[in-house]
Order: C-alpha cells, then structure tokens, then sequence
C-alpha cells in the first residue's frame, strides 16, 4: 500500500532537511490574514501518491509567523484523504531571511505509517506565491518519507 502518504501532513508539507528557525530574523511574510494553499504533491516512503492538497492557514499580525490550521489530502491517486491524511495540526511557518521559511510539525499519517517533522525550503514570491518542495525529507516510520511538489497560495502571500 502506499506508506509514501504518510509524509505530507507536509503541505505544506517539506524541503530540505531538518533545520530550526533563524533567530531574531526581521523577515515577514504578507499580508496578515487568512490563506489557502493548493496543488499537487508527490509523497513517497516506500512506495509513491500523488494528492492534491488544500492547507488553509493564517497569517500573524505583523507577518513574524504563519500558522496551518487544518488542511486535506484529495485524490490525485485514490488513496489520498482515504488512506492517507495529513496529521498535528498547527503546523509553523517562520521566515528565516530572504526567501527561506521552517515549517514545524508538518505530518501526514497512513495506514501503513507517519511521518513528521520540520522542513527548511524556499518561498518563490510572485502572482501567485509559492512553497515548492523538492525532494523535502522528514523522519517516518518505518522509514523516511519525501515530499516533491508545489503549494500555490491565495491571497498571494509574500516572503521577505
């Protein structure tokens, strides 16, 4: 069966590595307020899924932080939101300098495993702004599971 979905609760997620947020950092992202995320990730752990994924969020005044509230895994492949889920809502998103953001705690669970974890990866600012995840690990069980992929965003959030 397919353990790969057990990586995205992800969305949002997941990139390079496990890394904490930069300190004391004047990055933001705007503007405040609520926000989607939606697209297509591949989510792989021993096998692969492809799951179109919804991830709604807000963003803190201020802009210092974001957080993902909830979100959704749809097919893409049958098994995304039946099988596969994503799990540990809030997820964290911190900007980190330039275009650089941590998401904490992202996880996705499966009838055959979970993972969860933290995801260093790059925001691309433009119309609209976007996470892409390429090749994003995050520890699982029973093995590490990779995201690829990338989360469009409405309103059209921007890192700096």
């Amino acid at each position: 069966m397919l353990k790969s979905a057990s990586i995205l609760s992800a969305a949002v997620l997941a990139v390079a590595g496990l890394s904490a947020p930069a300190s004391a950092s004047a990055a933001t992202i705007s503007p405040s307020g609520a926000f989607t995320l939606t697209g297509t990730l591949t989510l792989q752990q021993s096998t692969t899924v492809n799951c179109n994924v919804t991830l709604n969020g807000t963003v803190a005044a201020g802009g210092g932080s974001a957080t993902i509230t909830g979100g959704s895994f749809a097919p893409g492949d049958w098994q995304c939101g039946w099988l596969i889920s994503p799990t540990g809502f809030n997820w964290t998103i911190t900007p980190n300098g330039g275009t650089s953001i941590t998401i904490t705690g992202i996880g996705a669970t499966s009838i055959l495993g979970n993972c969860s974890g933290n995801i260093t990866t790059n925001w691309t600012n433009g119309s609209p702004g976007s996470v892409t995840f390429t090749g994003a690990t995050i520890p699982g069980s029973p093995g590490t599971c990779t995201i690829t992929g990338t989360l469009k965003s409405s309103p059209s959030l921007t890192v700096s």
